[in-house]
């Protein structure tokens, strides 16, 4: 299968996404704005560490909401999105934001323990655009248990169902994979502060 869709233009992509429910359409399209998401969250954020918070928010509500409205111009949606989310932070946080403080504002999201809340933190990167890219590099199995895992919210039990894998081999791809994930977007992230 041929990578066309990543020529389609902005309404395209949004409408098979809206009709498929296929990441790559929405990914594709949060790709071509991540740079301009990040800028208007660092320009009212004034902090590298925050703009990025606020900009992996932007991507988890466009994920979301993308296909529940009609979206005629997407730039415009998503810059508006950016800028809402970012006074939001300055209003209710005036300093940085603590992690556990966020995730618990975060309704779908249950704190279970240490471990939980590091899975938690991790989650949140989940909607970054380029988080797409780096797991075409990760081996098929880890892939496959990080988007079952943090993408459709299965528990460990259901992967087992739906995979065959053991309970250690679910553990062991999501925990290999999620360290793999770590690498090769620390690289990318170290690699766009050079330039």
């Amino acid at each position: 299968m041929t990578k066309d869709y990543a020529q389609l233009n902005d309404k395209d992509l949004l409408e098979h996404y809206r009709v498929s429910g296929d990441n790559k359409f929405i990914g594709t399209l949060l790709a071509r704005y991540s740079l301009m998401v990040f800028g208007v969250c660092m320009k009212y954020l004034k902090s590298t560490a925050d703009a990025q918070d606020a900009a992996q928010q932007v991507f988890e509500k466009a994920y979301i909401e993308a296909d529940k409205y009609e979206i005629p111009y997407f730039k415009s949606w998503i810059y508006t999105v950016a800028r809402n989310i970012c006074l939001m932070r300055l209003r209710t946080h005036r300093h940085q934001i603590e992690p556990i403080e966020e995730m618990q504002e975060m309704p779908d999201l249950e704190i279970i323990s240490a471990d939980e809340l590091k899975l938690k933190e991790f989650l949140k990167e989940e909607e970054n655009a380029s988080l797409h890219e780096a797991l075409t590099q990760l081996n098929q199995d880890q892939s496959n248990c990080i988007k079952l895992f943090y993408f459709e919210k299965k528990s460990y039990q259901e992967i087992q169902q739906k995979t065959g894998y053991t309970f250690q081999q679910v553990k062991s791809h999501i925990q290999n994979g999620k360290r793999m994930l770590r690498n090769i977007l620390g690289k990318k992230s170290e690699s766009h502060e050079r330039d």
